[in-house]
């Protein structure tokens, strides 16, 4: 797997606009059901409360990342507030400019690579992260459990997502479309930084530049200040109050995603356009399950090199975070 993408594929009108068209309408009714269950229906994805941090489970508000960072003023402020910045002007904001961000980035990926290219990079990735956090998310939520594995601590739940006025199952349309922009543009520089070099060693500097990305953005988001998702303690190693898995997971969904949007020329020269659009929709959902399956056995394995090395409780690094 060592091709190089010289030049976007021919573009093929009538498939083209009939894959965007369907592909757009079955996500848009995703969206909106998944938006009014949000809002509307709460009780039945049990989506906590913005309002009153009292009644979270799975983690309580005590049991977050987030209550570590927090001053004994901050945390009674949150108490009687509620999460900061859930206006509705706020949420407007945040949708609003992730769609005209992610609008730019794929005028530009349809500019280099063609419309079907493009279209498939975007609903790929969008179907691909929204799944994956989703995933996550509602399994801490409805089991009380974590994949976490804490290390001398007792995890409840995983984490969720504060904010967002357009959701696709539990994830924010923002963040989905965060993903697509924020991982369209590092396929794009390892791309450009490595143009001779096989497939997997760009994909993997893809991987490490949407880390690199990732560990300096997320400690801002979940900072008191804006608390724009919400973690659960007792995560083997915490970096910057981020648990480990959230870095690991952003490598290997930028690394597995990019390799195969970048097969998919090959797809469509051995199966045709359509067969090859589908395949590659099936193969996202199966690596997605991959990735989630993956956190299991990399946490007991982590947690069994520090139990042997003589830790007792997990790691903060820095100290103090």
């Amino acid at each position: 797997m060592e091709h190089e993408m010289k030049f976007p594929p021919p573009e093929i009108p009538g498939y083209d606009n009939k894959f965007v068209l369907w592909a757009s309408v079955i996500l848009i009714i995703v969206v909106l059901y998944s938006t009014y269950l949000h809002h509307f229906r709460p009780q039945i994805l049990r989506v906590p409360s913005n309002t009153d941090v009292s009644t979270w489970t799975n983690p309580r508000f005590e049991e977050t990342c987030v209550y570590d960072r927090m001053s004994e003023a901050e945390r009674a402020k949150v108490r009687a507030e509620g999460v900061p910045g859930n206006t509705l002007g706020d949420i407007l904001f945040l949708d609003i400019s992730s769609i005209l961000v992610a609008l730019l980035c794929f005028l530009h990926a349809r500019k280099h690579y063609g419309k079907w290219m493009a279209f498939c990079f975007l609903i790929g990735s969008f179907v691909f992260t929204g799944l994956q956090e989703s995933m996550w998310i509602l399994y801490g939520r409805f089991t009380g459990t974590s994949a976490m594995v804490g290390l001398g601590e007792q995890v409840y739940g995983t984490y969720w997502f504060t904010k967002g006025g357009l959701w696709f199952f539990e994830t924010p349309v923002a963040m989905c479309l965060g993903w697509f922009y924020v991982a369209y543009g590092c396929v794009w520089m390892a791309a450009k930084a490595l143009p001779k070099s096989g497939l997997v060693k760009r994909a993997v500097l893809g991987g490490l530049l949407a880390m690199t990305v990732d560990l300096w953005m997320d400690p801002v988001a979940t900072s008191p200040e804006l608390m724009s998702w919400v973690w659960a303690t007792g995560d083997i190693i915490r970096i910057f109050g981020i648990p480990q898995t959230n870095f690991l997971g952003w490598f290997l969904l930028i690394f597995v995603f990019a390799i195969l949007w970048e097969t998919l020329p090959l797809w469509e020269k051995r199966l045709g356009r359509a067969k090859a659009t589908g395949y590659f929709f099936i193969v996202v959902i199966a690596a997605d399950l991959a990735v989630l399956a993956f956190q299991y056995p990399w946490c007991r394995v982590l947690r069994g090199i520090l139990v042997a090395m003589g830790f007792q409780h997990g790691l903060q690094i820095p100290p103090g975070w």
